[in-house]
């Protein structure tokens, strides 16, 4: 386990701010010169604490103009409805966000359709046509109050100081 200092924190402060700033710019941020910061970034992605980078796109720019969160409930609680459930899900590009969660229902996913007859034909088409499915119920978002919120790295988080697995390449070499 690699415990994260206090640069590294400034490193993913400003990368979650900023995934596209140059390494320049973020060594004279965080107080480091470029190859050192370039390392520990490396470091970071390769202990997997950087997951990837990514662009945030305007779900209205794309014709998506409703975003409900659908509760699944699965006829029985075993690997094999859980694996069928996955299965027939992990290629319907509605779902933007897939949560196994404790509860009277098994699954919570995030869905993003055009309108509502795509809604009506993604529920009965997509997911009630899944045999493991018991039950679905759908709450319509109709305003997003936070979203994308940025993860606390400041080390105050609840569960004590952030720790995390080193990767087989000597990742806690800084």
């Amino acid at each position: 386990m690699i415990e994260l200092d206090r640069i590294d924190r400034k490193i993913l402060a400003a990368l979650q701010q900023n995934g596209r700033i140059s390494n320049l710019e973020l060594a004279e941020m965080v107080g480091l010169s470029p190859t050192p910061c370039s390392r520990r970034i490396k470091r970071l992605e390769e202990a997997g604490v950087i997951e990837g980078y990514a662009a945030r796109i305007s779900p209205a720019a794309l014709g998506f103009g409703i975003c409900v969160m659908v509760s699944v409930k699965l006829a029985k609680q075993s690997p094999d409805a859980a694996e069928q459930f996955m299965t027939a899900i992990r290629d319907q590009p509605e779902i933007t966000e897939c949560l196994l969660v404790t509860g009277n229902v098994d699954y919570l996913l995030r869905v993003w359709v055009k309108d509502i007859e795509a809604l009506r034909t993604f529920i009965s088409e997509a997911l009630q046509a899944i045999p493991c499915v018991a039950e679905t119920s759908t709450m319509v978002i109709l305003d997003t109050q936070t979203s994308n919120r940025l993860l606390s790295v400041s080390g105050n988080a609840q569960g004590g100081k952030a720790q995390l697995a080193r990767s087989a390449r000597g990742a806690d070499r800084a």
